[in-house]
């Protein structure tokens, strides 16, 4: 995978922290002398701080009567499904084979009903951030590649072997009962 993807979303992630205003905690942490006196060392004095209170801000965030919460908690994040890889960085991966990129990947043959369906994924490149930011993730099962079976090894390397010359790489997986696919465009360049 492009290192650029990562280090766009990381340049996107600090833009937009620089960009927010101060929250209300940062504020009321900022402005409470019990957390740092003027010297650096911390005020240990027992005399309490009774919490101020906010009525018009309480009066604006309070929940709707009847309304539930919303949280977003339970729903899983979904990573990175399409973007650009550059040939000039796919070209040294697929020179050193497939054997030694799937060195990095642990998975199992899946099979529905006795047909096999694809590889499941148990681990792929642990710690790597690249993969970790896919909506990819172990439990997935990959079927094709570029619309092509990966179910012999002879398959996978003539697709692993097409990517030298193709303008995509569509990885098609399923998770659960849904079918889901990364996108990514190959393009010539740095």
């Amino acid at each position: 995978m492009s290192r650029y993807l990562i280090v766009l979303c990381a340049a996107f992630a600090v833009a937009s922290v620089i960009g927010c205003e101060k929250s209300k905690l940062q504020e009321e942490m900022m402005g409470d002398s019990t957390w740092e006196s003027s010297s650096g060392q911390e005020d240990i004095s027992t005399k309490e701080r009774k919490p101020r209170r906010d009525d018009q801000w309480e009066d604006e965030n309070a929940p709707m009567e009847g309304a539930e919460p919303q949280s977003h908690l339970h729903e899983p994040s979904r990573g990175i499904t399409n973007g650009v890889i550059y040939r000039s960085k796919l070209v040294p991966v697929l020179d050193r084979g497939l054997g030694r990129y799937l060195q990095n990947v642990e998975s199992q043959p899946a099979f529905y009903k006795g047909a096999f369906v694809g590889f499941r994924i148990v681990s792929l490149f642990p710690g790597d951030l690249d993969y970790a930011s896919l909506d990819l993730r172990p439990g997935d099962t990959v079927t094709r590649i570029n619309d092509r079976s990966i179910e012999r090894p002879e398959q996978a390397v003539a697709v692993w072997e097409t990517l030298r010359s193709a303008s995509d790489l569509v990885v098609t997986y399923r998770r659960g009962d849904e079918e889901h696919a990364l996108h990514f465009r190959i393009v010539d360049g740095v």
